[in-house]
């Protein structure tokens, strides 16, 4: 347990996190393993968190990261023991009886789809179950958890192939020039003379790689662009724009020819869209600034959703944002905006980024030469996004709701520009009239409402004993009613309660009064 505690803190704090992927899923297999050695000590409650401080104490001279990080390190192990240990000991239940049954038929070798069914259901890493295992004299088929592990990646990649239904094979796409392609030329520019250098028709769509674009591929969180791509014949309309690997493909419908006359297209990227989608980009990387300026800087982004109809940004933290911070936060974002602050984009080195400071997705492969997006002193990412010129193009932002998605991790969905003012007409709308239904000044409305639930709240308490005092009165009925069964008084009965809890008060009053016999209500 000392061994992982230890790596865990330092690894947290240099900016790792526990998770189903890569480096993340090592972090977590270290962590739960450390359960459950807690575990056969007994210890069924979250422990491991709290000797953070101990490795802290020992080791935080030679390294101050980990003392400033100490109480994030602690939370976040703390939150992801609380979460296995949900399921700890079930899986825990249904491993013995897996052994039990195995030992009976004087097995030796726990099947694969047994220990993954361990990690799939009771989120078991594969060591932990051979080294529970091999506690109790047994082995696991390992190829066989393999077999398994591979057959569900595969029906997570078939589930996340695209909606429209292509799998791509180069070889059987049409090649009407030759020459480079998808070079993105649309950060400054939003249409262009291009050249198709493949394309594909298949069903009610076509498929298009041209030699160059305005077209923005969706990557890093941002969708997509949409617009027009017109020849000689034939005009189509572009719903998607998807990247694989390195080549850039419009997903189009329309009436494409048979016979391609000329090669030479006009690609028309929609400006709105673009606009919209650039506002809520600029606004996630003021976003992600001011939510490490109000709850602290050990929070990272943990992914992200740029559309032109809204933004939804995923954060590492650990417990509910409050109403108040998200209020501040709010503000913050809408004064940058108001500062009307250049955005500049621009590119360098890998390794200059990181000394400047700029945020970077962890994990995220970046090659020797990234692209920043700097918003004076307050924001400095790396990022290969769409923007705006400036804050001030936003207009202004709106959070629309915080919300949990996963243990430590937080959701924020917010819109602006237009979309942010369409929702702030539609409430004060509602806010007004509310005020004329209640013929208050809407700076009261707040302290009327209170009112009126407390004096509804009062009226319910007397509604609710006069009712049971006429439920009384009908007892008393019931009970002269009641027939005899082999000497019981057996009183049976259709009541109407308004709740639950009236039918339990009903329930009570004749039982005190019936003293001995049965009684029914329904």
């Amino acid at each position: 347990i000392a061994d992982h505690v230890r790596a865990l803190t330092f690894a947290i704090a240099d900016g790792a996190l526990p998770s189903n992927e890569g480096r993340g899923y090592v972090l977590r297999r270290i962590l739960r393993r450390a359960a459950r050695f807690a575990r056969t000590l007994d210890l069924h409650e979250p422990v491991i968190y709290k000797l953070v401080p101990t490795v802290v104490d020992i080791m935080g001279d030679a390294f101050p990261e980990i003392k400033e990080k100490h109480q994030y390190v602690s939370m976040v192990i703390k939150s992801e023991e609380e979460s296995f240990g949900n399921t700890l000991d079930r899986g825990i239940d249904l491993f013995e009886k897996l052994v039990n049954n195995y030992q009976k038929k004087g097995i030796t070798k726990i099947e694969g789809k047994e220990a993954f069914r361990l990690y799939d259901t009771y989120g078991f890493p594969l060591d932990l179950t051979q080294l529970m295992a091999e506690e109790k004299g047994m082995t696991v088929d390992e190829n066989g958890f393999n077999q398994e592990m591979e057959q569900q990646r595969e029906r997570a990649r078939l589930a996340g192939k695209w909606d429209y239904g292509i799998e791509v094979n180069w070889d059987e796409w049409e090649s009407p020039t030759q020459g480079s392609d998808s070079k993105f030329v649309g950060y400054h520019i939003l249409e262009t003379e291009s050249q198709i250098r493949l394309f594909k028709k298949e069903r009610d769509h076509v498929y298009l790689v041209l030699d160059k674009t305005p077209f923005y591929a969706e990557a890093g969180g941002q969708v997509g662009d949409v617009g027009e791509i017109g020849g000689e014949g034939f005009l189509l309309s572009v719903k998607d724009t998807v990247r694989q690997g390195e080549k850039i493909i419009h997903i189009a419908k329309g009436d494409f020819p048979n016979q391609l006359t000329s090669p030479v297209v006009k690609a028309r990227v929609k400006r709105d869209k673009r606009l919209s989608t650039a506002r809520n980009h600029t606004a996630t990387h003021l976003l992600q600034a001011a939510l490490r300026k109000v709850l602290g800087a050990h929070v990272h982004q943990s992914g992200s959703l740029v559309s032109p109809f809204r933004l939804r940004f995923d954060l590492t933290y650990f417990e509910r944002i409050s109403l108040a911070q998200l209020n501040e936060i709010e503000q913050i974002v809408n004064q940058k905006i108001l500062e009307n602050i250049p955005v500049e984009p621009y590119e360098t080195s890998f390794e200059e980024a990181k000394k400047m400071g700029a945020m970077a997705l962890f994990g995220e492969k970046y090659g020797d030469v990234v692209r920043v997006v700097k918003i004076n002193d307050f924001s400095l990412e790396l990022c290969g996004g769409t923007h705006v010129q400036n804050t001030g193009q936003i207009g202004l932002f709106r959070i629309e709701a915080e919300s949990s998605v996963a243990a430590g991790i937080r959701r924020i969905e917010a819109v602006t520009g237009e979309e942010a003012y369409r929702k702030m007409i539609e409430e004060r709308k509602i806010i007004r009239s509310m005020s004329e239904v209640f013929n208050a000044p809407v700076e009261e409305l707040q302290n009327r409402l209170q009112a009126l639930i407390e004096q509804n709240k009062t009226l319910e308490k007397e509604l609710q004993k006069i009712r049971l005092k006429s439920s009384s009165q009908n007892v008393d009925q019931w009970i002269e009613n009641a027939k005899d069964v082999d000497g019981f008084r057996l009183v049976v009965t259709s009541v109407k309660p308004r709740s639950v809890d009236e039918l339990k008060q009903i329930g009570d009053v004749l039982r005190e009064k019936l003293k001995s016999g049965i009684g029914v209500l329904g």
